[in-house]
């Protein structure tokens, strides 16, 4: 197969923050007390990078109001089925963290203890064979249960049903975790839109725009781009082109000044009739709806926030302190 030629960057927006500070470097941040690593890719926060979590938490929870969007949670295990009926194994098989448990035998789960207990609490190889076939997943996406839930959605000329939600998610990297950058476990927030292209596309620019303002307003270095997804296997190359053409995804890109690099803290994605496809979500006249999503990757956020603007709340925004403050004060 003949690979796609290179295409030029096109940005849509870009803006240079005022004032830098920038951080050491990542072996600073993470050996703030307030960034403990409890294993490659998971990691655990506390005080003030807590508290700018939350501050990103609850603007893009604010944020997906200001769009409307209808508030649901779901859980952070997938029916195997679900990840199957959208094609997730076709395209990134390399993500998914499958999830098992120990058989329902009582003599197994007894021999498993008694092991435990002989082998200084470890499970011992033998035994980590006789877990149960995979059934499950971890969720390696936050949207995908919310086209299901709205199989066979028929949606009213002219409307436009709005859905966010927030939640873990977990990646398997075939590259090394990194910091805050790359996790297997993180968080994000996502916004789904499900209608006619012409609203859909209209609405993800209403999205982008919202999330470059807050980039200016918290005087941040930053640009809209052109994207296409990380990682295609061989077969679907194809696809790359067909994102760039059809500029399906742009990406919200955050300067990482210390290490000369820029990270993708969010994404806009017009999926076209993909998923309403999968799930018969149609207008009321029976024409095939389709769906967007806009996602923010709340760690992400909180990297490169902390990349420009250093470790130390005194030199950060009045906006974010504000809100630190009053959350502190429980107000």
């Amino acid at each position: 197969m003949n690979k796609p030629r290179a295409y030029r960057t096109k940005i849509l927006r870009e803006c240079t923050a005022s004032r830098v500070i920038g951080l050491d470097g990542d072996d600073a941040l993470m050996a703030s007390p307030d960034v403990h690593a409890l294993d490659p890719g998971l990691v655990a926060l506390r005080g003030d990078v807590l508290a700018l979590f939350r501050f990103f938490e609850r603007t893009f929870l604010r944020l997906s109001r200001r769009f409307h969007a209808k508030e649901s949670h779901y859980p952070v295990l997938l029916p195997m089925r679900i990840l199957e009926e959208v094609g997730y194994f076709g395209h990134f098989p390399q993500h998914v963290t499958f999830c098992t448990h120990l058989p329902e035998d009582l003599p197994i789960i007894e021999s498993v203890a008694r092991s435990a207990n002989e082998n200084e609490g470890r499970l011992v190889e033998e035994l980590r064979a006789r877990v149960q076939t995979v059934t499950h997943a971890l969720k390696p996406a936050v949207c995908l249960p919310c086209y299901g839930q709205h199989r066979g959605a028929r949606i009213p000329e002219g409307e436009v049903l709005r859905v966010t939600m927030q939640n873990h998610v977990f990646r398997h990297e075939t590259t090394p975790y990194d910091a805050l950058a790359r996790l297997w476990d993180f968080q994000v927030r996502d916004i789904v839109f499900m209608g006619a292209f012409d609203r859909l596309k209209a609405l993800r620019q209403e999205v982008m725009d919202a999330a470059m303002d807050l980039c200016e307003a918290l005087d941040l270095t930053a640009r809209l781009e052109l994207a296409n997804d990380p990682f295609f296997l061989s077969e679907n190359t194809n696809k790359i082109v067909y994102q760039r053409l059809g500029e399906v995804k742009y990406e919200l890109m955050l300067r990482i000044p210390h290490r000369d690099m820029d990270v993708a803290a969010s994404s806009f994605n017009l999926h076209r009739e993909f998923y309403a496809s999968v799930y018969d979500i149609r207008h009321h006249d029976g024409t095939a709806a389709e769906t967007a999503c806009m996602g923010f990757g709340i760690e992400r956020w909180v990297y490169g926030f902390l990349s420009q603007k250093g470790m130390d709340p005194r030199g950060w925004p009045e906006q974010v302190t504000h809100f630190i403050d009053r959350d502190a004060s429980g107000s």
